[in-house]
């Protein structure tokens, strides 16, 4: 009855508890093509519907103000701008945010 059983070493446990997280991680119900559609999707969604305002702000103003083209034309180009600083903050945040996931996955699995 006095068996003096020695306690699991911390190693030990640590890998077993990193091997029951890796089997226990949700996996993504889509592969690596439905998530870069979707960004696709959304970066040219921005970028259209930021010219499509810019061009129908500038359309209206002209129609409202009678001065022709020149309003359409520069809310247009305004709206490719906006359109354009958009799609890179979008997509800056999006590099920041999948980084920052794979470095602290990285740091749950012990390596740097």
């Amino acid at each position: 009855m006095s068996d003096q059983s020695e306690p699991p070493s911390q190693d030990s446990f640590e890998a077993r508890l990193a091997a029951a997280r890796r089997a226990h991680t949700p996996q993504p119900a889509h592969g690596a093509q439905g998530g870069a559609m979707g960004t696709a999707f959304r970066l040219s969604a921005d970028l259209v519907s930021a010219v499509v305002a810019g061009a129908g702000l500038g359309w209206g103003l002209d129609w409202l103000l009678g001065t022709g083209p020149w309003l359409l034309l520069l809310f247009f180009f305004l709206g490719v701008a906006a359109g354009i600083l958009n799609v890179i903050r979008t997509a800056n945040a999006m590099n920041a945010a999948q980084q920052a996931q794979s470095g602290a996955e990285d740091g749950a699995d012990g390596q740097k």
